[in-house]
């Protein structure tokens, strides 16, 4: 247990996290934007309204994490493809996840005023997990240094 505390420490030390952070803190704000008023004004729903937010903050993600998180010197192609791999599976599996998530916890909570607000809360649990996922899978796979 101590080490894998070690290891957590080390991790949030690091320089690509705090940038990972910066850059995603603007991607997030500016994919929320677009998701809640894509879903809640122009009555799209869940799945497309995400999808087309994640598609227009992937392009600014690539290329800002590319540069500044992971400084990556592989082939600006190769870079893309693994990218937008990782963030197909990180959107489906996060997405994917909360959308029965939080209907399970707002039943179970019990509080009926909720359900009025589960698509946005839904929408935002379902970008807090995609950023936790996204990190790991850009690090670890996207930008991995070979």
């Amino acid at each position: 247990m101590r080490e894998l505390g070690k290891k957590l420490g080390r991790l949030l030390l690091e320089p690509s996290l705090r940038w990972f952070l910066l850059i995603g803190l603007g991607n997030t704000v500016l994919s929320l934007a677009i998701q809640l008023g894509l879903y809640s004004w122009a009555g799209l729903g869940y799945w497309a309204s995400s999808a087309l937010a994640f598609v227009i903050a992937s392009i600014s993600s690539f290329y800002f994490n590319r540069k500044y998180s992971f400084h990556s010197k592989g082939a600006v192609g190769r870079d893309a493809a693994r990218f937008a791999v990782n963030i197909a599976v990180c959107y489906l599996l996060a997405y994917g996840a909360a959308q029965p998530l939080a209907g399970w916890v707002i039943l179970r909570l019990g509080w009926e005023w909720l359900i009025r607000w589960q698509g946005q809360i839904t929408l935002i649990c379902g970008n807090g997990l995609f950023t936790c996922l996204n990190y790991f899978g850009q690090r670890c796979f996207a930008f991995r240094e070979r």
